[in-house]
């Protein structure tokens, strides 16, 4: 098995709890966590609700991580991978707490349904599912923390090759002797380049010496004049 098939395999094993922990958190955080019944009328509080935010705003969290580490390099990932088993353990907490809304809140949600003062507050198992998620988002950051460094390189298409020599070399004053003498300037400094001179230029250019032959007519010496 070769190196690269070997990292992308434990690339899937890292990238699937946590990709399917974040979309969990996502789902379960907007489910109902509680649930008010009176007189026959149940009145449900979502994991959004009752946390003000905070349910959703982790799984959101989580997802962006998720998604930054699959184009991050090396300790890019490491780094992310980090905040994301915070994340995760914030996901962890939030769920075993399931914070309870408010009896105000209960009983103005309860009287848009029904006249009845009384009512019975209980929990859902969506709470449970929700920290669950946490699980899943914070072994999954493990271990990109324990196997980011075997993962397959990303290759980028737009690096410059350090190698790549351009315009005749290092030295700007090739790149505009290149165009003065109607060369390619994207030529390598061996095309360019012959022993300090550009090469495949007449010898009077190497030299400067540009001759002009329009504008010279061969006119006589002046006359003596006459003693």
């Amino acid at each position: 098995m070769s190196d690269d098939t070997a990292g992308s395999r434990l690339r899937g094993r890292a990238l699937l709890p946590g990709l399917l922990g974040a979309t969990l958190a996502l789902v379960t955080g907007a489910q109902p966590w509680w649930r008010a019944t009176a007189e026959g009328v149940a009145v449900s509080f979502s994991g959004t609700e009752t946390t003000a935010g905070l349910a959703q705003a982790l799984g959101v969290v989580a997802l962006a991580g998720w998604l930054l580490v699959l184009v991050l390099r090396n300790r890019g990932r490491q780094a992310v991978a980090v905040l994301l088993a915070l994340a995760g353990a914030g996901i962890v907490v939030v769920g075993v707490l399931r914070p309870r809304p408010s009896a105000a809140a209960v009983r103005t949600q309860v009287r848009e349904v029904s006249l009845a003062d009384q009512f019975a507050l209980g929990s859902t198992g969506w709470c449970y599912g929700y920290a669950a998620s946490g699980l899943l988002v914070m072994a999954g950051a493990v271990l990109v923390l324990l196997t980011a460094s075997r993962w397959p390189q990303r290759t980028d298409r737009f690096s410059r090759d350090p190698t790549a020599s351009t315009a005749g070399g290092n030295d700007p004053a090739d790149v505009w002797r290149a165009l003065d003498a109607g060369l390619d300037p994207t030529l390598g400094p061996d095309q360019l380049r012959d022993g300090g001179n550009v090469t495949g230029v007449a010898p009077d250019v190497q030299k400067g010496g540009f001759s002009d032959t329009m504008g010279t007519t061969d006119q006589a010496p002046p006359p003596t004049p006459a003693e």
